[in-house]
């Protein structure tokens, strides 16, 4: 951390917001090195759930598989912690819940429609604007915490080589936005999405994801440490796994990159 956490911002954000658990308290610093890893050290120290730190800048922000994750001043930086008395089993549908908060968050304030691309990628017109990486600690039956991080172009300029492949929320409707505007929008779209999760209403977060994600039938390739496998997406399950229709029979993908074909 660089500076003290910025008590005005947070009370922009949290006033009157009027949610059930999320962003009920929130840390806004100027700098730090990654909201994912200041949420662990909140974690061990008991904080409650539904807390959201935020950040402009992240020094060392980071992706699935520990990729390096650019972080300027003018992007969207947070985390969020979560206690979810849900099976370990269907841990990927808090990341499903997660994702489909931010569609909902992004197309109140901006009219944007994303897509969400399995398992973690919000696209706007075929160009990632958000990545969402979930850390889950758990055991064989229970989930003890989870930390969300989510992170979104919306005002900030992409480096060169990311302008083929992103794009930022101010490119796509050509004026600047409020972030406090945004990050309030997700937080309560988070909120209603979580306390549906909470309550076993999985079909309901499914459905949902599904409308964003428009992958049933699609002819994708997954791509993970050890094998690249093609295939057509006939289903996604109960845990959030797509259910691949491949010539050598069904299978069911748990993680991996995928592209479309």
């Amino acid at each position: 951390m660089v500076s003290r956490p910025d008590i005005s911002i947070a009370k922009e954000v949290t006033q009157g917001l009027n949610t059930k658990i999320i962003g009920k308290n929130l840390y806004h610093y100027k700098t730090i090195d990654s909201t994912n890893l200041f949420a662990k050290k909140l974690v061990k120290e008991g904080i409650e759930e539904g807390i959201v730190v935020v950040s402009d800048v992240q020094s060392s922000g980071r992706g699935r598989k520990n990729r390096t994750w650019s972080s300027p001043k003018g992007g969207l930086w947070f985390s969020i912690v979560l206690y979810p008395n849900i099976s370990p089993k269907r841990g990927m549908l808090v990341t499903m819940a997660s994702s489909v908060a931010v569609a909902e968050g992004i197309k109140v304030i901006t009219g944007l429609n994303s897509v969400i691309k399995w398992p973690n990628d919000l696209l706007i017109n075929g160009r990632k604007v958000c990545g969402i990486l979930t850390e889950l600690d758990a055991e064989m039956d229970k989930i003890n915490y989870a930390i969300i991080g989510i992170g979104i172009n919306v005002n900030n300029r992409l480096d060169i080589e990311l302008k083929k492949i992103a794009t930022s929320l101010m490119k796509e409707i050509g004026t600047s936005i409020s972030r406090v505007k945004l990050l309030r929008s997700i937080l309560k779209s988070f909120d209603a999405n979580y306390n549906k999760l909470i309550l076993g209403d999985y079909d309901s977060i499914k459905a949902s994801w599904l409308s964003y994600s428009n992958i049933i039938g699609k002819k994708i390739q997954v791509q993970d440490e050890k094998k690249v496998i093609n295939g057509k997406v006939v289903d996604v399950d109960d845990s959030g796994c797509l259910m691949l229709k491949t010539k050598r029979g069904t299978v069911r993908i748990i993680s991996g990159d995928i592209k479309f074909l």
